[in-house]
């Protein structure tokens, strides 16, 4: 098949030659694995610029970048550290090491993009197929990491990331290598530390697979240790996903749309607007991959481990018990929006966190800052957003340039409108970061105001300053309570006190959880 890969211009007079030679690369890495990871980062991708800017032959260039793996994989890790736990916007720091993240798996998938296109234009092939199994497989790992640091960072992924992505899969089907497995003799895709996901996943179809999974997880809706999470859980399920040819089906849910023609993501089936085209288009089922992360979810319940390892002992359950029910619905049953989205001109001020909440929502600060908004502290002081739209439970809004950079998927926030003088409660529920420091996120509304309280429970002796949420009939929502995460126990007693008056409650019902809070139920005693 002819190739249409995204790879840069090959130089016809370089001004420097690459190193090829597997020995002298490894030498010459050995004195900058030491250094700096952002140091290492530039040297990396320097050394990868050469090598990709100039014509070598394949058997060369396959040698020098599978030098570069095991240290480019170890260096991304020590990068994500800092764009894997920052708020929103990032940070300058945290953007430094993501653009230096993002460069080295695009630099390396050149690499092996050009191997490939190598091969593929040799007057003969006969025995290729290894080598073009190889190629094929690392470069879409390669994009497939870097599309990760894109979800990370809650930027969409270019285009040319799914163009990519669905040429190198169709040309491993043309040459009847889609299926080849890795052995124990046969380097990993990307070998990496003993942990890394990567070494889980043996074929091409099945590295292509995680991808397109990946992306129909709706990862601007995740955390980024939850993103991590995901790609890890995956890796050791993702053979029970099957792409098969157009067929004619019983049942949707379940079954995504890829067009191998395209530079788009997979999409849900019941969402096509016209009939797939049986000759460009196949189809992903994830109805086995859903029932095995039932099962999974089901141990869970009971307080039992997935005897596949892909659950950890020291992992926290509770995080991966909301974690699989969110990946349930994603991959099976696609989610459909409630209510429609109306376009809404305006701004509103925005608190985030559940410490400053609770601070502006006591009767003190509240006056306060009614009566002179400049006398709050610095870190009350609300933020503009613009509204983008606007629905019967949320809106979307962006944030205004002198905004603080403090937010997270799963924050807890309060909003209102200048003219308004209570707080509503939401969740953010996505993010998606754009150029200076841009950054749009999805609100759920859950209350119109909250109020705080304290919980004190016998058995520990300990409190907690929460904060209480109204009941609200007319949508059948009971009243319920937020508190940090780590706060619920199940039947747990306690004594509540609002407004100086104490009731003897019990907890109930989780309702949410995510990394910064939990929202939960309770009767009265």
């Amino acid at each position: 098949m002819a190739l249409n890969l995204n790879i840069p211009v090959l130089l016809e007079h370089p001004v420097f030659i690459a190193e090829t030679r597997p020995q002298k690369i490894r030498l010459l890495l050995q004195d900058v694995n030491t250094q700096n990871p952002l140091e290492v980062a530039a040297h990396l991708q320097s050394e990868l610029e050469i090598l990709n800017r100039q014509k070598i032959s394949s058997t060369q260039r396959i040698q020098a970048l599978d030098c570069y793996l095991i240290l480019i994989q170890q260096t991304v890790d020590v990068l994500a550290q800092s764009y894997a736990q920052s708020l929103l916007p990032l940070h300058e720091q945290a953007k430094t090491a993501a653009f230096a993240a993002e460069n080295l798996w695009q630099e390396l998938g050149y690499g092996y993009k050009l191997v490939l296109i190598d091969i593929q234009n040799q007057l003969i092939k006969l025995g290729t197929d290894k080598s073009s199994a190889h190629a094929i497989q690392r470069a879409i790992q390669a994009l497939a990491e870097q599309a990760l640091v894109n979800y990370q960072t809650y930027q969409i992924p270019p285009e040319f990331i799914w163009s990519d992505l669905h040429q190198l899969y169709l040309c491993a089907v043309q040459l009847g290598i889609h299926h080849h497995q890795n052995h124990e003799d046969t380097p990993q895709p990307i070998p990496a530390k003993k942990d890394s996901y990567s070494r889980f996943i043996k074929s091409i179809e099945d590295v292509y697979k995680h991808a397109m999974l990946m992306s129909l997880a709706q990862p601007q809706h995740l955390t980024q240790q939850e993103i991590k999470r995901v790609a890890e859980y995956l890796a050791h399920h993702v053979q029970q996903a099957r792409i098969t040819a157009i067929e004619t089906l019983d049942n949707t849910p379940g079954v995504f749309i890829i067009s191998l023609n395209s530079s788009a993501p997979p999409t849900p089936y019941t969402k096509q607007k016209k009939a797939p085209n049986p000759v460009s288009d196949v189809l992903l089922h994830t109805i086995d991959l859903v029932r095995n992360i039932h099962q999974d979810l089901n141990k869970l319940q009971n307080n039992l481990l997935p005897s596949d390892g892909s659950i950890a002992a020291e992992d926290n359950l509770q995080d991966y018990t909301g974690l699989l029910t969110y990946l349930i619905k994603n991959w099976g049953l696609a989610p459909k929006r409630i209510f429609t989205r109306a376009t809404k001109n305006g701004e509103i001020e925005l608190i985030a966190g559940i410490e400053s909440i609770q601070k502006l929502t006591s009767h003190a600060a509240t006056d306060r800052l009614l009566k002179n908004p400049t006398a709050m502290p610095a870190h009350l002081t609300p933020s503009r957003w613009k509204v983008l739209n606007m629905s019967a439970n949320g809106m979307s809004i962006r944030r205004h340039h002198t905004a603080e950079k403090n937010i997270s998927v799963g924050e807890l926030i309060a909003i209102r409108a200048k003219s308004e003088t209570h707080w509503a409660i939401g969740l953010v529920r996505w993010a998606n970061c754009g150029t200076r420091d841009r950054l749009d996120i999805g609100v759920q509304l859950i209350a119109p105001f909250a109020r705080n309280a304290l919980t004190h429970t016998l058995e520990q002796d300990a409190s907690h300053e929460v904060l209480l949420l109204p009941e609200i009939p007319t949508i059948k929502q009971a009243a319920t309570i937020i508190a940090p995460s780590g706060v619920y126990q199940p039947a747990q007693k306690c004594m509540m006190t609002h407004d100086s008056i104490k009731t003897h409650i019990q907890l109930t019902k989780v309702i949410e959880r995510t990394q910064a809070i939990e929202r939960f139920e309770f009767t009265t005693q």
